[in-house]
């Protein structure tokens, strides 16, 4: 009877010690089937477009871009050599050519002068483009050019003397001959009573344009 119940005590013992063991166990393995936690994937930031308006120096203009020759026109910097070639053949350049042959000639005349003055009063078939290109092409004298009589310049700086002594140059015309292709133009250059010259100048026509063909003085005063 003892033994009996010594070994019904002794297996009552390893079922309880079989139960611990098994739970611990089950314990343990739940702990390792746990799903792992993904890793943390930084997302990268996005930049986004500035509003409309706040987009400053980096907006690019797509505007009209505005032909070089209109704004030198609108601006007044038309190319000489196309203004030349607009006026080829009109009297504008007929008379321009004859004024600067004038000033060759005698070039004494020329010292120390202050200005040339070219007497259009009585050239009436002149036309404002006409007068204008005359002024225009004697700059290249590198003085002041201006449209004056003898009695205008006498007025503004010697009203006192009949016979005055000019501070510049006065050229004029007082004969023109004008034919098919040529032209004979006389007239004078004149800085003083005892200080002028008379003119007489050639030019042809050629290919629509007007070109010298001969300047000589007529008489010396």
């Amino acid at each position: 009877m003892l033994l009996r119940k010594g070994l019904r005590v002794c297996l009552i013992c390893l079922a309880a010690v079989s139960v611990l063991i098994m739970a611990a166990a089950c314990s343990s393995s739940g702990e390792g089937d746990k799903p792992a936690a993904p890793p943390t994937v930084e997302q990268p930031v996005l930049e986004q477009d500035p509003p409309p308006g706040e987009a400053g120096d980096t907006e690019t203009d797509t505007g009209n871009v505005p032909d070089p020759e209109e704004e030198e026109a609108a601006n007044g910097n038309e190319d000489p050599a196309d203004s030349a070639g607009d006026m080829n053949g009109s009297a504008g350049q007929l008379y321009a050519m004859t004024f600067e042959a004038m000033m060759k000639l005698d070039e004494a005349l020329n010292h120390e002068m202050n200005y040339i003055a070219v007497d259009l009063s009585e050239m009436t078939q002149l036309t404002e483009d006409d007068k204008a290109y005359i002024i225009e092409y004697l700059q290249s004298f590198g003085t002041e050019i201006r449209d004056r009589t003898l009695e205008q310049l006498m007025e503004e700086e010697n009203p006192d003397q009949n016979s005055p002594s000019l501070k510049g140059v006065l050229l004029r015309v007082d004969k023109v001959e004008i034919n098919e292709d040529s032209a004979l133009i006389e007239g004078s250059k004149y800085r003083s009573g005892n200080g002028a010259v008379g003119a007489k100048i050639t030019l042809k026509l050629e290919q629509g344009a007007w070109k010298l063909s001969g300047s000589e003085m007529t008489w010396i005063s």
